[in-house]
């Protein structure tokens, strides 16, 4: 466009107002640019500033620390006190307590074999031979305990949600096809964990074992590798595992393993709610019902039983026995009843009841003080009880371990700090632990810690929901019943 009236015609380029607005933009960029510097700089100063005041109130709290401490450690070498920031413990007990008797006899079966444990102490006897055998489904119990130990369950709770698919319904006919224990599934039947593991351990569902097997490891064989593996770790070292469900003759234990495996399968609350069902309803199968027979018959509140044509009646039973006013729960397993599971039921029941009038409150006869000795720094204090050794669940010539555990650095108050524990072991683990305290023996009493068997301290056992009444096993109730391979 020209203009009139310039002296010299100008073009007004259309490029310029363009150009004006770029320089503009460059110029609002390095505003911008010089502000976020800014604000960067500030805020590491403000960082640096924290930092130092951080670094000022540390020392600070670090000297006073050290002051409040060394005025604590000359007041406590001004009262005689043992606090030690380290400290050793040397015993002056016997490393050995025996739990005064001897067993009586015991109802062994005439052929197979038998044991018992107690739930919380460990195992109290088993028959004279206990040759590693089959041991049919008796299999499931480490089933279920490993399935619980990487997968548990809290009571009131269902777990994860398994729908049922073409290869549950193939296992599930290839074992009612085979005779062996099962539970009927369907395709797009939902299940949860709690009614699998209902299904394991009432009618003993072959297909349900290899299910759980599977969703655990992924494979049957990795899981049974795990099987092996937790045997090994619970000490079970005449047990062998070769499936999950125990229809292969090669899966093996003794009745001594199986009593101690079945002690640790009930220390789980949903276990025992489980087992303790003659009957439970099931979604596709109807109304399951549990094996044992002599569940609900004297007490008796599980466990798991088991049978096929080599491992012949095996059956692990468990019942609360009163024990010095307490409830404690004792279990007897017996393996090779050629009569099955009602006669395994009767040498159950008799194990029981032997057990349970052989069994005593006991409290450790340890003496109040002369336990030992605390060293440190040179000099050394007499150790003293600081609490009463609990009543245990024991039996006549049980033999508990004593040892002097300390603890890192003494606690308590000043003049009778808590320097350790006097612990108690039995063959099964740690039954006890009683704090030790150190003090000057002036201050010691000599009391005698006695045995009793009356005192109503707590034993450790489970509560049981109900116990049973004490009707005696009665051979008619209990069949000797043909049963599903593996039940």
């Amino acid at each position: 466009m020209i203009r009139l009236g310039d002296d010299t015609p100008h073009v007004e380029s259309e490029e310029e107002p363009q150009l004006l607005l770029e320089a503009r933009q460059v110029d609002l960029d390095r505003r911008r640019r010089r502000a976020r510097e800014l604000a960067r700089r500030r805020r590491r100063a403000q960082i640096r500033r924290n930092r130092l005041i951080a670094a000022v109130v540390a020392v600070g709290t670090a000297l006073g620390l050290w002051g409040t401490l060394g005025a604590a450690d000359a007041a406590s070498h001004r009262h005689g006190a043992t606090v030690r920031s380290s400290i050793v413990l040397t015993s002056t007990l016997q490393p050995v307590s025996r739990v005064p008797g001897r067993l009586g006899a015991f109802p062994w079966p005439a052929k197979g074999q038998g044991a018992i444990a107690v739930l919380g102490t460990g195992l109290m006897t088993h028959s004279p031979a206990t040759p590693v055998v089959p041991i049919a489904s008796l299999t499931k119990m480490m089933t279920a305990y490993l399935i619980l130990l990487d997968h548990p369950l809290r009571e009131g709770t269902d777990g994860p949600t398994f729908t049922m698919g073409q290869a549950d319904v193939a296992a599930w006919v290839h074992a009612s096809q085979t005779d062996e224990s099962n539970v009927p599934v369907v395709v797009g039947e939902h299940l949860t964990e709690q009614q699998l593991l209902e299904a394991l351990l009432i009618p003993s569902a072959d297909n349900v074992a290899d299910r759980l097997a599977i969703w655990d490891a992924g494979t049957i064989a990795a899981f049974v590798q795990k099987m092996n593996l937790t045997a090994a770790k619970l000490g079970l070292t005449a047990t062998h595992y070769a499936d999950a469900s125990g229809v292969n003759p090669a899966s093996r234990s003794d009745a001594p393993d199986q009593a101690m495996l079945a002690a640790a399968l009930m220390q789980n609350p949903v276990v025992r709610a489980i087992v303790s069902k003659p009957t439970l309803p099931f979604p596709v199968a109807g109304t399951i019902r549990n094996y044992n027979p002599g569940l609900g018959v004297d007490g008796i509140v599980g466990v798991k039983s088991g049978f096929t044509s080599h491992a012949l009646g095996c059956l692990a039973t468990a019942a609360y026995r009163d024990v010095a006013g307490h409830q404690v729960l004792v279990v007897a397993v017996s393996l090779g009843q050629s009569l099955g599971l009602g006669q395994a039921a009767q040498v159950d029941e008799g194990l029981l009841n032997a057990a349970g009038r052989s069994l005593v409150g006991y409290r450790l006869s340890v003496p109040s003080t002369g336990l030992g000795t605390l060293v440190s720094g040179g000099a050394s204090t007499p150790l003293a009880l600081a609490g009463t050794p609990p009543l245990l669940a024991a039996w006549p010539g049980l033999r508990l371990r004593l040892h002097l555990q300390p603890l890192g650095t003494a606690v308590g108050t000043v003049g009778t700090p808590i320097v350790g524990d006097l612990v108690v072991r039995a063959p099964s683990g740690v039954l006890a632990s009683v704090p030790v305290s150190a003090r000057s023996a002036a201050a010691a009493t000599t009391t005698t810690l006695a045995a009793s068997s009356s005192t109503t301290t707590t034993l450790g056992s489970t509560t049981p929901a109900s116990v049973g009444g004490t009707t005696n096993l009665p051979a008619t109730s209990l069949p000797a019943t043909s049963l599903p391979v593996g039940g």
